[in-house]
């Protein structure tokens, strides 16, 4: 999977100001680390369930996560984003990250992930550990890659080929389906053309993927979003599914909500809420900007300045 043309047919041709763009791409990177701690606490918990709990909705951070180890839809976004830094081989790079990073943190990790970085550390290479996986699992399609992927849009937003490309690349690292893989590309497509000042549609989107290749359950799932979040049925049996997730996330796109009120609504519909809010959270804030995420959120992201230089490092990143 090299390049998917009218997917990346719906770039805008501009660019807008510097500034403008910082302000967008650091969003993205906080607007994920936020949607990640808000939805830590009722991760795998039902719509239900959180509207006894929490009657407004889930609206606070636990202050205590600025001290903790960083979630993995985190701390996997910063391991890949650091990689793309590095610059050579990103890809096998990234998977010597993702192998430190389970010795020394791994918090979170998901089964599939886990499965593939022991075969790593016992000397596979990418993408042959994550097919390996793949298929021993029954070609099963998580949200493991869909939701560290956002820092490939900051550093090839301007570039579609190497947004495409390196999209797919690095999401087969540890989750080669295809539909992992295409959730993948049209996020940081969408990511890339927030950050270039364009609203993007999702029936747009949808119809684009499917002229490019994806399989076209991919666009039944795009058209199905509408205003009311709890028609996706994010608590369902399909928790953790990449386009259940990616579901999440186009409806963060296209709601007439602000970034904090989309962001509770997104948590508070149950499901694998950390990862739903960190994907919904990256759309958010390139739609919105740094400054629509709350200061009370932000005070609770754990090493925070890392964040910041990391999102500015990748968005000047040359191609």
């Amino acid at each position: 999977m090299t390049d998917a043309p009218n997917l990346v047919g719906l770039l805008p041709e501009t660019y807008p100001s510097q500034a403008e763009l910082q302000d967008r791409g650091l969003g993205a990177l906080l607007g994920l680390a936020v949607g990640n701690l808000l939805g830590l606490p009722v991760e795998g918990w039902s719509r239900d369930a959180i509207a006894r709990h929490y009657p407004e909705g889930v609206v606070d951070i636990d202050p205590m996560e600025r001290n903790r180890a960083m979630d993995d839809d985190l701390a996997q976004a910063v391991e890949l984003g650091e990689a793309l830094l590095d610059g050579g081989d990103y890809i096998g790079g990234l998977a010597q990250r993702l192998v430190r990073w389970r010795r020394e943190n791994g918090r979170g990790i998901g089964h599939t992930t886990w499965q593939v970085i022991d075969l790593l550390e016992g000397g596979y290479a990418p993408p042959e550990a994550g097919r390996m996986v793949y298929h021993r699992l029954d070609g099963i399609a998580p949200n493991g890659g869909l939701m560290r992927c956002v820092p490939v849009a900051l550093a090839r937003y301007s570039n579609p080929a190497l947004l495409v490309g390196d999209s797919a690349a690095t999401c087969t690292v540890t989750h080669y389906a295809p539909l992992c893989q295409w959730s993948c590309i049209i996020a940081n497509v969408t990511v890339a053309m927030l950050l270039r000042g364009a609203q993007p549609l999702a029936l747009d989107l949808a119809d684009a993927a499917v002229a490019d290749g994806t399989p076209t359950e991919v666009r039944d799932w795009l058209v199905e979003i509408g205003d009311d979040i709890g028609d996706l049925q994010l608590d369902s049996g399909l928790i953790g599914h990449t386009l259940l997730c990616l579901q999440s996330g186009i409806w963060a796109l296209g709601t007439p909500l602000g970034f904090q009120d989309a962001l509770v609504t997104v948590v508070s519909a149950g499901g694998d809420t950390d990862t739903n809010g960190a994907v919904a959270g990256a759309i958010l804030g390139a739609r919105y900007g740094i400054q629509s995420i709350p200061k009370r959120w932000l005070d609770c992201v754990p090493q925070r300045e890392r964040l910041e230089n990391l999102a500015g490092g990748l968005l000047v990143l040359p191609d």
